[in-house]
């Protein structure tokens, strides 16, 4: 929302943005008009009953939501605003008395205390003393991931692969941070990786404007993953399915800044396409893609009193 009082906050006009990057906003007009991927229903496994629930939670910044029922809960970083031992307890706590069979965590750029470089570099910003070091943290049963996986276990023999990374662009003084000229991402993410769990998102996807990452936009390209989790960008909140079709990976060819205006053209005839066969071949239309990945900014915000969005829950 435009400040007067802050005009630096005002968001750019279309003509600005335009501008600043002309391949950049006419792929995002183009891409807010694709078809919407056709999502193959998820069927159960001859074992099981039902699919798998997974509860979507970020940037809860010492808040302590109301959060549904479901077999995992993943949280993608800022459980607190100092990132001081107390706060990163308390929210560890309130994770413990929750009843998903697993819960998920990753650090983000505000919860200092679990990143060992930056309480180096800055010890007068915060403070590690007796008793009140990472290492006195009591996660009990939860999953704490720092580029690293885990393999969550299902009683019906069902397994999910999960990789997690607190990483982001750096901005500010804070922890888990790169220069955004650095590629933290390329050949990270193992594969068979069934669930990516990041602090920040990748660009052109719900990162409001652009403000995610081309690197990690280019490995979820390598690995696919059925579902990325990721927050940081509270204003993004929401969920996005995304198909690796012609549109997709033009649209995304200009995200990740390996293509310009061309690939703006060649994502027009795609979608040109798409729509031809939609009004001339009705009753043929696409059936369901042969691959989706599942992309969820899950961040609840709030923590300066700003609007407070619930979980989101996505069935695998």
């Amino acid at each position: 929302m435009a400040s007067t009082s802050f005009p630096w906050l005002t968001p750019p006009t279309p003509w600005q943005q335009f501008r600043r990057g002309p391949a950049i906003f006419l792929a995002q007009w183009l891409y807010k008009r694709r078809r919407q991927p056709v999502l193959t229903p998820t069927l159960p496994t001859p074992n099981s009953a039902s699919p798998i629930s997974i509860v979507c939670v970020s940037d809860t910044h010492c808040r302590q939501p109301d959060v549904p029922d479901g077999d995992v809960l993943l949280h993608a970083g800022d459980l607190t605003n100092k990132g001081s031992f107390d706060e990163i307890q308390s929210q560890l706590d309130w994770l413990r008395t929750l009843p998903h069979r697993y819960k998920v965590v990753i650090a983000g750029n505000h919860d200092l205390l679990l990143d060992p470089d930056y309480v180096a570099r800055f010890p007068d910003r915060i403070y590690e003393g007796e008793g009140t070091s990472r290492s006195d943290l009591d996660w009990g049963d939860v999953i704490y991931l720092n580029n690293s996986s885990a393999t969550l276990n299902f009683p019906d023999g069902r397994s999910l692969s999960v990789y997690g990374s607190p990483w982001t662009e750096q901005f500010g003084t804070w922890a888990f941070q790169y220069p955004p000229i650095r590629d933290v991402w390329t050949d990270s993410v193992p594969a068979g990786t069934d669930i990516l769990l990041t602090h920040g998102p990748p660009k052109g996807h719900l990162d409001l404007q652009g403000k995610g990452c081309p690197h990690l936009l280019g490995e979820i390209w390598r690995r696919r993953p059925r579902l990325v989790v990721f927050g940081h960008i509270h204003a993004g909140h929401g969920r996005e399915d995304i198909a690796y079709d012609g549109v997709q990976a033009s649209y995304d060819a200009v995200m990740m800044g390996r293509r310009g205006l061309w690939a703006v053209l060649v994502m027009a005839c795609h979608l040109l396409l798409e729509w031809l066969w939609d009004t001339l071949l009705p009753s043929r239309r696409l059936g369901p893609s042969a691959h989706i990945t599942t992309l969820v900014n899950a961040a609840i915000g709030g923590e300066d009193g700003g609007d407070k969005r619930s979980a989101i829950v996505i069935d695998i």
